[in-house]
């Protein structure tokens, strides 16, 4: 069996013959260690986008500046009706990019952001789909990445959760008009992701119950779930969702929202409030990719193997594996790995 289909049969929820590790493609720095993790059965997991975006009467500058630690990307917007600016500071490690500063500061910055929305176009790019699915063999799989559905956008992209929920409450009229507006525009987004040739259709909304509420999430995310779910299952794909955070509130709703699978689950290790006994129990008709706990890194191979067996034993196997979807310390990661990997082949 290749690494794909080990993988593929878990996310399409039928047994594997051993509980599967992949990684996100750009964690695993390329060369040797990549290479020797790939070949003892490591997947990848590339994200793809099969769109190209553009905006239209809209003029967006940029800058850097350095400063102490690294250096911080400025981007502004100047369109007709105002402007925005941003500030971005990028990892030195990983060059994760991390908002230090919101587009949005004030109650009328979300007309400018609806403007920004309304002049976004997308346009199909299947191309680069091909060859990266030809480069990538059986060695992993291709998924196509969508943009953060509308409420999770606004609450980490473009408001921020402190910004969001003070307007929610003393200008809900003009963030609804926000978000009925990226729903709208998005649409367009989602029937070329949906279209692509690519089997499993992803979307980063890295929700978490302590700032998507239940309510919140019943109210704004999942119609939004159930819909895409179903636009995807029409063309007998796969719809994928990062949520990485305290999920066990939104539990019953999780189960409603259509999601085949939910990736970068957090164990109680790593600040998820879900037991993996629980998972035999929950959300039946989902696969679960989890995140590697970080913590393990700094564990002695015996201890990482005690760990792994544990939580084997107590997962439903047909359709959980594990996933290195978060950052990891560059000079731990490799010997934890490794002793994952062995202890995963030994009860294969």
């Amino acid at each position: 069996m290749t690494i794909q289909e080990r993988i593929m049969n878990v996310l399409d929820r039928e047994n594997a013959e051993m509980v599967p590790l992949g990684a996100y493609s750009f964690l695993l720095p390329r060369g040797r260690e990549e290479r020797w993790f790939r070949n003892r059965g490591c997947g990848l997991f590339h994200f793809e986008k099969a769109y190209t975006t553009y905006l239209e009467g809209i003029k967006v500058c940029t800058w850097e500046v350095k400063e102490a630690g690294g250096v911080s990307l400025i981007r502004r917007y100047i369109t007709p009706v105002g402007e925005l600016s941003e500030v971005i500071r990028s990892d030195p490690g990983y060059h994760s990019q991390w908002i230090r500063e919101h587009l949005i500061k004030e109650a009328k910055d979300y007309e400018v952001a609806r403007f920004l929305v309304e002049h976004t176009y997308y346009e199909p790019n299947y191309g680069v789909f091909q060859e990266i699915r030809d480069n990538l063999g059986e060695d992993g799989v291709l998924i196509a990445n969508m943009d953060r559905t509308p409420f999770q956008k606004v609450l980490i992209e473009l408001a921020g959760p402190e910004r969001l929920c003070l307007d929610l409450v003393d200008h809900p009229g003009v963030v609804e008009d926000l978000l009925e507006a990226l729903a709208i525009k998005q649409d367009e987004m989602h029937r070329i992701s949906i279209g692509s040739p690519a089997v499993i259709i992803h979307t980063w909304d890295n929700v978490t119950e302590e700032i998507t509420s239940p309510r919140l999430f019943e109210r704004y995310c999942l119609p939004q779930y159930q819909r895409l779910s179903t636009l995807i299952h029409q063309q007998k794909k796969l719809f994928m969702v990062h949520l990485d955070g305290k999920l066990a509130h939104l539990e019953r709703l999780i189960d409603q929202s259509g999601i085949d699978i939910i990736e970068s689950l957090s164990l109680p290790d790593v600040g998820g409030n879900i037991s993996p006994d629980q998972l035999c129990d929950i959300w039946p008709d989902k696969a679960i990719m989890a995140n590697v706990p970080a913590f393990l890194c700094f564990q002695s191979p015996a201890f990482i193997d005690r760990y792994i067996r544990e939580l084997v034993s107590m997962i439903p196997r047909q359709r959980f594996m594990f996933c290195i979807s978060e950052d990891l310390p560059p000079a731990f990661w490799r010997k934890a790995i490794s002793a994952i990997m062995k202890s995963l082949k030994q009860q294969g």
